[in-house]
């Protein structure tokens, strides 16, 4: 059984881990504090990664700079991402990159977070206390990308 890894980027991201129909959470993205900055710890995220085991594919949501985000801002979160990049390549995980605007199309969700969270909750019902919360969009989109994957069939 094909283990499949979804992580949504970002401060308020997350990691699902996908083993058949079966969804878990690997974990809310790991954060320090820098000099009065929240940045995504990499130790952590190691960690958080070989806790998981064995994974197949990893689903990194390809992000761009969001439009309003000033330029510090925009820095620290392409900054984030290109972490997790690294820290997948690292660990030798295989990785797909998919930007948010395909892989919402293709699952027909809106671009509303609470539409994420619904959505996985309805496909991982036994699982829906992992997304209840307003803050768990994070959750719901790494399980998301995780769905994406194995529906589109890109495994194989």
């Amino acid at each position: 059984m094909q283990a499949i890894l979804g992580i949504d980027p970002g401060i308020s991201g997350a990691a699902m881990l996908l083993r058949g129909d079966c969804v878990t959470l690997v974990g809310d993205m790991p954060v320090a504090d820098v000099r009065g900055r929240k940045t995504i710890d990499p130790a952590a995220v190691v960690a958080m990664i070989r806790a998981a085991g064995t994974i197949h594919m990893a689903v990194l949501e390809h992000v761009q700079g969001v439009q309003q985000a000033g330029a510090t801002s925009a820095f620290s979160f392409g900054r984030g991402f290109g972490l997790l990049e690294g820290v997948l390549a690292g660990l030798g995980v295989p990785t797909t990159l998919v930007r948010p605007q395909v892989w919402t199309k293709a699952l027909g969700v809106s671009r509303d977070k609470g539409s994420h969270r619904l959505a996985a909750g309805r496909l991982w019902p036994s699982s829906a206390h992992l997304f209840s919360r307003v803050k768990d969009d994070g959750r719901a989109d790494a399980a998301l990308l995780c769905h994406w994957w194995v529906r589109n069939g890109i495994g194989g």
